[in-house]
């Protein structure tokens, strides 16, 4: 570590790669650097800057959590071409956090970075056309978009996929892709993933009636609680 102006700072980092590092690992003990240096840059014009000023706010790391502030700093570098500010505004109008609910601009938002294969954007997409009230409802655009995210390893899209086809809602009934798909889910740790086949295994739904393979799911999830302790 060196002392630059009073802000520390790795030594191979420049200073704004440095407060984006604090505000990605949470060092908590520099936040006020971080925060005077993303500031600084942002004040220049920095997208990056920008984005990461907008997280601050959002989560409350070393201030007040401001929705309305956060809002401000995605938007200014949303409209710079940052794909990571295009992704939390987009969430933001889906989910009417520090912003009117607004899936048309919600989706708009989220349609670049879910293009350029960010798997959380591709979800939240999906949701968008998945969602009942949601003027952007499209079934074929949903199951679309839960795929795509699905393969690059999002859990809760696995999730999702895997009870669109052991159900048939919106997608021809696969038991198999229903079982791949929540096998995945599963594997990435996902509790109702696991949780459902291992019902599913027990009561013989859709697949034959399996009580140690359905005792395996069902201890999986406690597994991995009792390993975190």
């Amino acid at each position: 570590m060196r002392e630059d102006s009073g802000i520390p700072f790795e030594s191979q980092m420049e200073p704004l790669e440095w407060a984006k590092f604090i505000v990605k690992t949470r060092s908590e003990r520099n936040y006020e650097s971080a925060f005077s240096i993303l500031s600084a840059s942002a004040i220049r014009g920095s997208p990056d800057a920008e984005f990461y000023l907008g997280l601050i706010y959002s989560r409350g790391q070393g201030v007040r959590k401001d929705l309305v502030a956060a809002k401000h700093w995605f938007e200014l570098a949303s409209a710079k071409g940052n794909l990571g500010a295009m992704y939390f505004l987009g969430k933001m109008y889906s989910k009417g956090y520090g912003a009117e609910k607004d899936h048309k601009k919600a989706a708009s938002l989220l349609n670049t970075p879910a293009t350029m294969g960010d798997p959380r954007a591709q979800y939240e997409l999906g949701l968008i056309h998945f969602d009942g009230d949601s003027p952007e409802k499209n079934l074929s655009y949903a199951v679309i978009w839960f795929t795509m995210s699905a393969e690059s390893g999002h859990s809760e899209a696995q999730f999702i996929l895997g009870q669109l086809y052991k159900t048939g809602y919106g997608v021809d009934q696969n038991t198999d892709k229903a079982i791949d798909w929540l096998t995945s889910a599963a594997m990435n740790r996902h509790r109702g993933a696991q949780l459902l086949l291992s019902n599913m295994y027990d009561t013989g739904d859709g697949v034959p009636v399996d009580k140690e393979e359905a005792d395996r799911w069902y201890r999986m999830g406690d597994d991995e609680v009792i390993s975190a302790l």
